[in-house]
């Protein structure tokens, strides 16, 4: 009997200091009784090979296994790219030659094949290349390049280009008013939502209203203000419907595509330590991974131009609930926020959402 380990990797690994919690693990045990049942350890060589190309399309990177696995597997994948041995041909015997003085032996010694190491051998045989990530948008995505010979007169073009950029505008399915972004330009903290809804486009300013609300008591616990912190989304217009009054779409994956160009500026400009997602739409928008729930978001930092994002409920969810475990939950996130960001936090801060005595 041998064993093989299959590590599956998360494509897009944590590059902060905290790594992803949720690496999927899947041990596959092979009954090897060759010995007894020939016919079906051949039709076995076939489903381990087959089983093994389609864990490399799911990602996976690495096999570790026991020491049989690592001899036996290497042998399959090399016979089932050869495909059937030829016959053996005998070559001719070399014609004679005159007799002379023996030949001086080469000092050439016979280059042994290199020995790879025992868990990056099957990688070795496994060598066809990793498929991509799927491309998931088919759209040819925008630039968006405003310009300036320095950071104030980059941010006055960005004001300046946005509320009439074409590549939004010609969607035809966004309102007229734009809301811009508000708080330092130069945070180490930046807080980003999907699209603005009916209060934020009244105000023409991000998180408004209720939900706003919420925000600002998240950053009171964090011992910050709206002034300390960059607030933005990633669609500057309020999605449009028809009769629409105080309600509010959410925005389409295209309109979000189109306006991740604009995003890019502002963190080029801003260069943040730490990206904030509220809500599944705005990681969906912005990490490009397809609908994953929000929980599978939560479970990963991830990482945008380099900058590291944590990703937690719009804080509209607070409005909803009151479960103490779930605000624990969200407050641990901010916690995280808070060291990526290299903010000190006291034991106070700590122990907020904690169940009494605790």
């Amino acid at each position: 009997m041998f064993t093989i380990c299959c590590h599956v990797h998360c494509r897009n690994q944590d590059l902060s200091a905290k790594p992803p919690v949720s690496e999927a693990n899947e041990i596959l045990y092979i009954q090897n009784q060759k010995s007894k049942i020939p016919h079906l350890f051949m039709n076995l060589r076939s489903l381990v090979l087959d089983y093994l190309h389609t864990l490399q399309t799911r990602g996976v990177q690495r096999l570790a296994g026991d020491e049989e696995a690592r001899r036996v597997l290497p042998e399959w994948m090399r016979a089932a790219k050869r495909g059937p041995r030829p016959a053996p041909v005998v070559p001719a015997a070399p014609p004679a030659e005159p007799m002379g003085p023996p030949p001086v032996p080469q000092n050439t010694p016979a280059q042994p094949e290199p020995e790879a190491q025992p868990e990056t051998r099957l990688s070795a045989e496994l060598s066809k290349p990793l498929p991509e990530e799927p491309v998931q948008e088919q759209e040819e995505v925008p630039f968006f390049r405003p310009g300036g010979s320095n950071a104030d007169e980059a941010w006055a073009n960005m004001q300046r280009i946005l509320p009439t950029w074409a590549p939004l505008r010609q969607l035809g399915t966004l309102r007229e008013k734009v809301v811009l972004p508000q708080g330092n330009r130069q945070a180490d903290i930046v807080f980003v939502g999907d699209a603005p809804g009916y209060q934020d486009e009244k105000a023409g300013l991000p998180f408004q209203g209720e939900a706003g609300g919420k925000l600002d008591g998240m950053l009171k616990a964090m011992t910050l203000t709206r002034e300390q912190v960059y607030l933005t989304q990633l669609l500057k217009f309020r999605p449009a419907q028809p009769r629409q009054t105080l309600n509010t779409r959410p925005p389409s994956d295209k309109e979000l595509l189109f306006s991740l160009p604009v995003f890019d500026f502002e963190m080029q400009l801003v260069q943040p330590r730490v990206i904030v997602a509220l809500g599944v739409i705005a990681a969906r928008g912005l990490l490009r991974q397809g609908n994953l729930p929000l929980a599978a978001y939560q479970e990963h930092t991830w990482n945008f131009r380099g900058i590291p994002v944590v990703v937690t409920h719009h804080p509209s969810y607070l409005l909803r609930t009151s479960d103490l475990g779930e605000r624990r939950r969200l407050w641990e996130e901010m916690l995280h926020v808070m060291e990526i960001a290299g903010l000190p936090i006291n034991d106070k801060q700590r122990g907020y959402f904690l169940p009494k005595g605790k």
